[in-house]
């Protein structure tokens, strides 16, 4: 007996849903009272109105797609108008996947075994550059690292080029790469708050001085909304997590906290638009920051880190 499971994605406005998943190629099956049942290439999913949804960008929901082909699939999908949170992308662990969402915010990851992906057409941009830097994210990284990383380059660490991507779609892109942070602490309690070695955070010190990070970020970039070129402000980083026992925390209450910050961070991003990414802030008065370069800033931050944590982990 096969047991196969089936999202459930609440939408706001029923109809307007419909056409939206009809565009991108789903089947309808059965439609209700506020209640439809669809497929695409032999997968489910139901939607259920809900007249109390939150709005858009509140949705912690989302379902995974497993399909032969992502970039076919993600081709298709952005051509009927679904936005791109992700491009198809090669994952670590062996998945090529893209990210999207519907009109109601509910979260889309599409992925296919890296063996069926067909290449990316045009290869890789050779003009970027890939800078070493030390992996951990710690001492020995400097600021000006972080920028050049963030401005045009692929980071060695980690293998992301932060300028890659339409702009508009980093915020979804920063909530995505957050939600990833749930499954790698799901595993031994003592391990992810265990220091392989005295230089190097433990997997739940990563998470946490992400979540942190990611508030930090959410409050620069509402300020320089409103206020011309305002002076940041320092953060010792490690300091806060020195001073702040962070592995007596719960895990589970630290995740929780990194993925609302980064939903909160997307929905302050949505409210930028035309020049506004190129509006400035100043750190200790010598350091230029736009709220472009502020925002992959701080997806390279969930990337990185995720992938230190990783390290982290494994080398307990």
């Amino acid at each position: 007996m096969t047991a196969v499971g089936v999202p459930v994605l609440g939408v706001s406005d029923l109809q307007r849903s419909l056409a939206f998943y009809k565009s991108l190629g789903f089947l309808l099956i059965v439609e209700f009272d506020g209640y439809a049942i669809l497929a695409f290439q032999g997968a489910e999913v139901h939607l259920a109105q809900i007249d109390t949804l939150p709005p858009p960008d509140k949705s912690v929901s989302g379902a995974y797609l497993r399909v032969d082909h992502a970039d076919e699939v993600y081709e298709q999908w952005v051509a009927a108008g679904a936005p791109s949170l992700k491009p198809p992308t090669d994952e670590p662990y062996g998945i090529r996947e893209f990210a999207t969402e519907d009109t109601d915010g509910n979260l889309w990851r599409v992925g296919s075994l890296r063996d069926h992906a067909p290449p990316r057409p045009g290869g890789v941009d050779h003009t970027v550059r890939t800078v070493e830097r030390p992996v951990d994210g710690s001492p020995g990284t400097t600021d000006e690292a972080w920028l050049s990383i963030v401005e045009s380059a692929t980071c060695a660490g980690c293998g992301l080029t932060p300028a890659d991507g339409p702009t508009g779609t980093v915020g979804g892109r920063i909530l995505d790469e957050a939600q990833r942070w749930a499954s790698l602490l799901d595993a031994d309690d003592t391990a992810v708050r265990t220091r392989p070695n005295p230089s190097t955070w433990s997997a739940l010190e990563y998470a946490a001085h992400v979540r942190d990070a990611l508030g930090i970020f959410d409050e620069r970039v509402a300020r320089m909304l409103v206020e011309f070129e305002p002076e940041l402000g320092w953060w010792d980083h490690e300091a806060a997590i020195e001073e702040g026992n962070v592995n007596d925390l719960d895990a589970e209450s630290v995740v929780a906290d990194l993925v609302r910050n980064a939903m909160e961070l997307r929905t302050t991003l949505q409210r930028v638009t035309g020049t506004a990414w190129y509006r400035q802030g100043m750190r200790r008065r010598r350091e230029k920051f736009t709220i472009e370069t502020m925002a992959r800033f701080a997806l390279h931050e969930v990337v990185h880190h995720r992938v230190d944590a990783q390290r982290s982990l494994s080398s307990v």
